[in-house]
């Protein structure tokens, strides 16, 4: 009766650890690419590369709209 209820529990710990390890990699995926900024310009134009909270106000850091380089469409 030990020996089922050990496995079971070594069942769940393992199962539960491995959903933990595939979260945790696709929010590094998702933010991967993208520039995090605080919205009430603390430290001007600096960015970073994670999202988080702003060393200053504390708020937290709201990503940054990249810029199109591709200027071939353009006629200025």
């Amino acid at each position: 009766m030990k020996n089922i209820l050990f496995v079971a529990l070594m069942l769940f710990f393992t199962a539960c650890g491995t959903d933990n390890a595939k979260t945790e990699q696709a929010k590094s995926e998702a933010t991967a690419g993208k520039k995090f900024a605080c919205p009430m310009q603390c430290e001007g134009e600096k960015t970073y590369a994670e999202a988080g909270k702003c060393p200053v106000c504390k708020m937290d850091l709201q990503e940054v709209a990249m810029a199109e380089t591709d200027s071939a469409g353009h006629d200025h």
